[in-house]
């Protein structure tokens, strides 16, 4: 199986016309953020953050669904146990970023351009997902978390590292209440104002191995973080 390739039974072709795609890629383009976004994800891995990656990335087996690839940093923490690879990410200046990083990649990727919402791939098709930084922009994160939980196998895993809200009465809080408003117009749709642990435990996972902590070098408004391994009950 060639790289960029996937078993067609496990892949559903979305049946959507042409139009319709060329509206979502409009829709989830963001060129100038891609750039930003790319400078900020390279010193956060130089920074520390890619231990963190790699800490969360530790629990994935099989394949492993990655919910916003972004410029793939993620692509460089697979643990030994992930045998292949779909990434989906919406905007077309982020896959041309994480190009590079997905022909590197040791294992098969497919790379695909889809919405949160509505994935093309068939149920309890994949063993494992990712979401890294990702949560805050999806427009509909119950819906999403439903997705993601009829694609995981039975047992499969969440792997999580989430930016969230600060707990109500908290300094950091007050400050993402200030800043969303310019924040989700300057970052893509960005939401620091997210219950994901919430979220996520609502969609019926079990949470009990996730967390929330500080963890550099994430740093307000994109502060706390909830990180950690829910199971797809």
């Amino acid at each position: 199986m060639r790289r960029g390739s996937a078993p067609s039974q496990l892949v559903r072709r979305p049946a959507r016309p042409d139009t319709e795609c060329m509206s979502r890629e409009r829709e989830h383009a963001h060129p100038v953020f891609a750039q930003v976004y790319r400078l900020v994800a390279a010193a956060g891995e130089r920074g520390g953050f890619a231990q963190v990656r790699a800490s969360v990335l530790a629990d994935a087996s099989g394949r492993l669904l990655i919910l916003g690839l972004g410029p793939g940093h993620d692509l460089a923490h697979l643990p030994a146990a992930v045998t292949s690879v779909v990434a989906v990410e919406p905007d077309p200046s982020m896959r041309a970023l994480a190009r590079g990083r997905v022909t590197a990649c040791p294992v098969p990727v497919t790379l695909l351009s889809a919405d949160a919402h509505a994935l093309p791939l068939a149920d309890g098709s994949v063993d494992a997902v990712l979401c890294a930084c990702v949560l805050c922009s999806v427009a509909q994160p119950p819906r999403a978390l439903a997705e993601l939980r009829r694609l995981l196998v039975s047992g499969g895993r969440l792997l999580l590292l989430e930016h969230v809200a600060a707990p109500p009465g908290h300094w950091v809080g007050r400050l993402q209440q200030l800043l969303q408003p310019v924040w989700g117009r300057a970052a893509g749709g960005c939401s620091v104002r997210r219950d994901t642990w919430g979220a996520v435990a609502a969609a019926g996972f079990d949470v009990t191995a996730v967390r929330t902590a500080m963890v550099w070098p994430n740093l307000p408004p994109v502060a706390p973080t909830v990180l950690g391994t829910a199971v797809n009950r």
